[in-house]
């Protein structure tokens, strides 16, 4: 079966963090000693209540004139502890979410990464720009053996030695004739799907057109099957 990535399969669970009455300085040596750009700010209960980053920090240099209008840095220009320092909410992802849900919330929030929370929410990693792009270090004879095995033989249940799959850099190429129309989108989605795919090229033909027909009389079972399973 045809699974996403999840986040706590690529996730790092040694976190720097940080508790809520660290002072100010104590941040910055840390941040600073470990090399990160900020840390979770980290409960007694094991739970984020938010992230203090360097940008929290420098933020302390803010002129004066401009608190009025912002009351968060208002609040971070006196603050002398994590509590007061960090932002908040923290943005995190769950370690069962898929990583393009990871990816999709670094991108909403502009952020380059995320504390990793259980169903209880407490802090069990964190997954960073550079753990998301693993996927893609993949060979392109790994990826062209799952591209046989998962979707053409597992979930299309057609023959792998009847298409020409051919995998460079990542983009693949798939081509021969299948079945019916129908099939040759759910091959290329599930192609997709795959971590470390590039690009699909498609490049195939169908021995019946089964396009004029209504989703509800499918002419292959596979195809549904495989729908099922990858929706």
């Amino acid at each position: 079966m045809i699974t996403r990535r999840r986040v706590g399969e690529v996730m790092r669970t040694q976190v720097l963090t940080v508790k809520p009455e660290t002072p100010f300085k104590a941040i910055a040596v840390l941040l600073t000693s470990w090399g990160l750009s900020g840390a979770p700010v980290v409960d007694e209960k094991g739970r984020v209540a938010g992230v203090v980053s360097q940008r929290d920090l420098l933020e302390r240099e803010t002129r004066h004139g401009f608190l009025r209008f912002r009351p968060r840095l208002r609040r971070k220009v006196r603050g002398s502890r994590a509590d007061e320092l960090m932002s908040r909410p923290a943005i995190t992802v769950s370690r069962d979410a898929g990583v393009d849900e990871a990816v999709r919330l670094m991108e909403d929030h502009r952020v380059h990464r995320l504390p990793v929370v259980d169903d209880d929410a407490k802090l069990v990693g964190i997954v960073g720009r550079s753990d998301l792009l693993r996927g893609f270090l993949r060979t392109d004879s790994e990826l062209r053996e799952e591209v046989r095995t998962e979707v053409v033989r597992r979930a299309m249940s057609i023959d792998p030695d009847t298409l020409s799959i051919v995998v460079h850099n990542g983009v693949v190429t798939v081509s021969g004739e299948v079945e019916s129309t129908g099939m040759i989108p759910v091959i290329v989605a599930l192609i997709r799907r795959l971590d470390g795919v590039v690009d699909v090229r498609e490049r195939l033909t169908a021995g019946l057109d089964d396009s004029h027909l209504p989703i509800e009389e499918p002419v292959s079972t596979g195809v549904i099957e495989a729908l099922k399973r990858h929706s």
